[in-house]
C-alpha cells in the first residue's frame, strides 16, 4: 500500500509540477501582455501628446508669422517710395536697421537687410545715377550688393560695419545732390 502511496504522490507531485508549470507560464504570458497593452498605451499617450504640442508650435508660429507679415506689410504699404530720393530715404532706413539688427547679432536678420537694401531699394536708383555719375553709382552698388553683405557673413566687428555704412550714407548724400539738381554735377 505504501508503494501504492507514493507511486500516487509522485504521480500528484508531476501532475501539480506541470500545473504550476503551466500556471507560472501564463502568468508570465499575462504579464508580459499586460505590459505591452501598457507599453503601447504609453506609446500612443505620447504620440498624441507630441501630435498636440506639434500643433500648438505650429499655431504658435502661425500667428508669430501672421504678425510679422502683418508689421512688414504696415511698414511696406506706409508710404511706397516712387522717386529715386524716396528710394534712398528707405535705403537709409533699412541701413540702421541692419545696424540695429547687427548689434543684436541678428546676423540672419542683418543680410536680410542689407540685402533688401539694394535688391528691392537701390535697384530703382541706379539708372538715373547713372546718367548724373556713373563710378558713383557703381561704387555705391558694389558696396552695398557685395561688401555690405560680405561684412555681414564674416560678422566683423561693428565698428568696422558702421563705418562701412558711414561711407555709403556719404555716397547716398552725394547721389541725393545730383538727383534733385542742388548741385552742378563734377566729373
Amino acid at each position: 500500500m505504501r508503494s501504492q502511496m507514493t507511486l500516487l504522490d509522485k504521480r500528484v507531485d508531476i501532475r501539480f509540477s506541470r500545473l504550476l508549470s503551466i500556471s507560472f507560464l501564463l502568468f508570465i504570458t499575462v504579464g508580459v501582455l499586460f505590459g505591452f497593452q501598457n507599453s503601447y498605451a504609453q506609446i500612443i499617450n505620447d504620440t498624441q501628446n507630441d501630435s498636440q504640442l506639434n500643433l500648438e508650435l505650429t499655431d504658435q508660429n502661425s500667428t508669430n508669422n501672421t504678425n510679422t507679415m502683418i508689421a512688414s506689410e504696415t511698414t511696406e504699404n506706409s508710404e511706397e517710395p516712387t522717386t529715386p530720393i524716396q528710394f534712398i530715404s528707405k535705403i537709409r532706413t533699412l541701413l540702421n536697421q541692419t545696424i540695429e539688427e547687427y548689434n543684436n547679432q541678428n546676423f540672419t536678420g542683418a543680410e536680410e537687410l542689407a540685402t533688401s537694401v539694394y535688391l528691392d531699394n537701390f535697384e530703382y536708383v541706379e539708372a538715373p545715377l547713372a546718367e548724373k555719375d556713373r563710378p558713383l553709382m557703381e561704387t555705391t552698388e558694389i558696396m552695398m550688393r557685395e561688401e555690405l553683405r560680405q561684412m555681414i557673413l564674416d560678422e566683423v566687428p561693428k565698428e568696422e560695419l558702421v563705418s562701412h555704412i558711414e561711407d555709403i550714407n556719404n555716397n547716398l548724400d552725394r547721389a541725393v545732390e545730383l538727383l534733385s539738381g542742388s548741385s552742378s554735377a563734377s566729373s
